[in-house]
């Protein structure tokens, strides 16, 4: 299984990060997607990236903040504009890659620093590795 594309990559490519959100999905105590959706901020412009199955979405979208109406299973905003390395600096490349489990998009930054979103595609779940 190969990745597929949903929308129009943002011309992000040699631009500053301005910021960074994530939501999370929570089940009592426990994390259990750690980036259901990531909002990346550029030019005061945001972009919306998620994933379903082996398809990689891009959106134009500015977050806003869930509505939860269950406490033992909700979305949470967690706003990580201050994370070193990624915002602030340049994005100096987007890599995807797929194969039968896993669907990923790593954003390289001119910091040195990376961020990896890396989707289980059976267990519907995004990691996100720094």
């Amino acid at each position: 299984m190969e990745y597929q594309i949903n929308g129009d990559q943002p011309k992000i490519i040699g631009k500053k990060c301005g910021g960074l959100y994530l939501i999370q999905q929570q089940e009592g105590e426990s994390v259990t997607d750690p980036a259901n959706t990531i909002y990346l901020k550029f030019d005061s412009a945001w972009s919306k990236l998620c994933f379903n199955g082996s398809t990689i979405f891009w959106r134009h979208e500015a977050p806003s903040e869930p509505v939860n109406d269950n406490i033992g299973i909700c979305l949470v905003l967690v706003n990580l504009c201050d994370l070193d390395g990624v915002v602030g600096s340049e994005l100096m490349k987007i890599q995807y890659s797929g194969n039968d489990e896993v669907v990923s998009a790593q954003f390289n930054f001119s910091s040195g620093k990376s961020l990896k979103f890396i989707h289980n595609c059976y267990d519907d779940f995004t990691a996100v590795n720094y």
